[in-house]
């Protein structure tokens, strides 16, 4: 019996040295959640294991937090976790809390250091000790550093669709896609190039100053003018088309076709009407006319157009001017020309983002019984719309008018669109060598895959500006209105559709992540607080009785 009992112990114990061993070599876990909520993804290994260097990371959540970012600081902790062993252990973290400092002139700096560096801040609600409550200011973000190369990561998203925590649910969704896509940006060996065309009186770079800086964080930016020149567009993964006021000529638009042709992406950002908004601010009224550029053709062989019309919509923004009723001082009032578009929430572009503030938009038709071309609406109307004809009068005496919902009768009407896929080339049936002798290919009758964004108005991308004695030069970001003080999805939606139409790895799928929010029912908890702490503390006591009680016995009848 002696023999056998220590034969067993030997067994057992070089059991558990191999176990060690094995487990000490590969890595392994098993996720029992529904939603796979603890998996890393194919993509985000393969992006680890590419890491020939150490990346250091500091988190700026640290201190006495309230317990939402407690949360939110131990996901990331556990999501870098999971990071190391696919990443040979080359990811180094550190916890910082940016409130500690010796004094405030030094928080102060410091402070204004992360801002800088692109980190937000936020004012959040913090319970004491006392019961009261007090503002704590707060950076929810990463600053990662790599080969000598930085990015900043804000983590806590900031959805006014949701109440606050749906908002902590989503960003606890997007936390592996804003972490990996960094990561990815930092250890790639090269940088993609993309293009905002110029020569057709597009937005000037004051008025993209905002959106070219952003892109900027993931690729690098040109600014390109296409001029008849073959070859022109060629050196870039995406070429962004924003609000062009001048007709394209023939040459111009072979260009653009022969790029997409051989698989170039483009982001068509078109006013389909012409709206002169000083004449409006100074005369009280305005005219929307039809814009035209000679793209018409182009957009309709790619199946979609962009009709010459202008959207109202009840969901709108609003602007500022003087009401009949005698104050003083200018007041805000709704302005239906300006849709609050609604972002599709079953695609990775649009997934989880605020409404998209458009201006003096137009509606999209998509066009052709192609089977070869996908089409997403990415954008759309409230349900509450409708459009009017041009050439139309706008006047500000119209926001002094009842609105009558019942002539809001047209709903979803489409503001953007993805299309992907194979697209037939405009120039199919023409002789391309009238435009450009020196062309030697064929030209090509169907595209090779891929995509292409058009959204009906051009403002989206533009941000303010203000003159000064120097020039033109950004006023406000992107996307924040100055009236009302929000801050719309417009940049994070372009950077998004960007970011996916030059994604070849797959990394935006990350996006449609998905985590159940399962929230305890307060009401209940408060009407059975007492019987389920009786639970919680007797339960365990009487399980560990009753497992003594049973082993008593069975030593008993065994021995």
């Amino acid at each position: 019996m002696k023999k056998r009992n220590i034969r067993q112990f030997f067994i057992l114990l070089c059991s558990i040295v191999l176990v060690a061993l094995v487990s000490s070599k590969y890595f392994f876990r098993i996720d029992l959640t529904a939603e796979k909520r603890y998996t890393l993804s194919a993509e985000t290994k393969q992006v680890l294991r590419q890491l020939d260097a150490p990346l250091y990371v500091d988190i700026f959540l640290d201190g006495d937090l309230p317990v939402q970012f407690r949360k939110l600081r131990n996901s990331i902790r556990e999501m870098f976790d999971d990071f190391k062993p696919y990443s040979k252990d080359r990811i180094v973290c550190r916890f910082i809390d940016p409130s500690e400092a010796a004094n405030r002139q030094e928080r102060e700096e410091r402070y204004a250091g992360l801002e800088e560096a692109g980190i937000r801040r936020i004012s959040a609600n913090k319970t004491n000790k006392d019961g009261s409550l007090s503002q704590q200011i707060i950076f929810p973000g990463v600053m990662l550093s790599y080969k000598n190369r930085g990015a900043a990561v804000n983590l806590l998203r900031n959805n006014r669709m949701v109440n606050y925590e749906m908002a902590l649910n989503e960003s606890f969704e997007a936390l592996e896609y804003e972490l990996i896509k960094a990561v990815n940006m930092l250890s790639a060996d090269s940088i993609g190039r993309v293009a905002f065309t110029t020569g057709h009186g597009e937005l000037s770079r004051a008025e993209i100053d905002n959106l070219g800086n952003e892109f900027a964080n993931f690729y690098d930016v040109h600014f390109q003018n296409i001029n008849g020149k073959l070859d022109a567009l060629n050196p870039y993964k995406a070429v962004i088309i924003a609000r062009p006021r001048e007709a394209f000529d023939e040459k111009d638009k072979f260009v653009i076709d022969r790029y997409i042709m051989r698989g170039g992406r483009v982001m068509w950002l078109m006013d389909g009407v012409d709206v002169n908004t000083d004449s409006l601010f100074t005369a009280n009224m305005t005219f929307a006319l039809a814009r035209e550029l000679n793209l018409d053709g182009q957009l309709f062989t790619y199946n979609v157009r962009i009709n010459p019309i202008v959207v109202q919509d009840i969901a709108s923004g609003a602007i500022r001017v003087e009401l009949a009723d005698g104050s003083s001082q200018p007041s805000l009032a709704p302005w239906l020309y300006y849709p609050l578009a609604m972002p599709s929430s079953n695609h990775v572009i649009t997934k989880n983002i605020n409404p998209v503030w458009l201006r003096y938009a137009s509606d999209i038709d998509t066009v052709g019984l192609d089977s070869g071309i996908r089409k997403s609406v990415l954008l759309q109307t409230s349900g509450m719309s409708r459009t009017k004809s041009v050439p139309c009068m706008i006047s500000l005496d119209e926001v002094q008018q009842q609105i009558d919902q019942r002539q809001f009768n047209k709903s979803h009407r489409i503001l953007a669109v993805l299309l992907e896929g194979e697209f037939p080339s405009v120039f199919r049936s023409r002789n391309a060598r009238n435009l450009f002798p020196e062309l030697q290919e064929k030209q090509a009758e169907k595209s090779v895959a891929t995509k292409m964004l058009v959204v009906a108005d051009g403002d989206i991308a533009r941000n303010d500006v203000r003159n000064t004695p120097n020039g033109v030069i950004p006023a406000n970001p992107l996307g924040y209105d100055r009236n009302t003080g929000k801050t719309f999805g417009n940049k994070e939606f372009l950077v998004n559709a960007l970011n996916y139409l030059t994604d070849d790895s797959g990394l935006m799928n990350l996006r449609n992540r998905e985590f159940k929010l399962r929230l305890l029912n307060k009401q209940k908890v408060n009407d059975e607080q007492l019987k389920w702490q009786m639970i919680n503390l007797a339960l365990p006591m009487l399980l560990l009785l009753a497992g003594g009680l049973i082993h008593n016995r069975w030593r008993r009848y065994r021995y």
